[in-house]
């Protein structure tokens, strides 16, 4: 808990939105969507804008969605 508690703050401008949803019949016929997030990102220390990437997998369980992969990722270019 300390370690989330001590992250910086952030602000997130969503730029795109995409949502597939998955077929049942290979995902134990659970409703299942894979969701794709881009934008960007500016860090409470840090004021320079940042591009992302954010995926989740989706499950509805129990009348609940529970997320089981998520993955995010800053979009820095690599300098040479």
């Amino acid at each position: 808990m300390k370690f989330l508690m001590d992250l910086p703050g952030s602000t997130h401008v969503l730029k795109t939105l995409d949502a597939q949803p998955i077929a049942e019949s290979l995902v134990a016929n659970k409703l299942t969507y894979l969701i794709q997030a881009c934008g960007d990102v500016t860090y409470q220390n840090d004021n320079t804008r940042k591009h992302f990437q954010q995926t989740f997998l989706i499950v509805a369980v129990d009348s609940k969605w529970k997320i089981v992969s998520e993955c995010f990722r800053l979009q820095i270019p690599h300098n040479s």
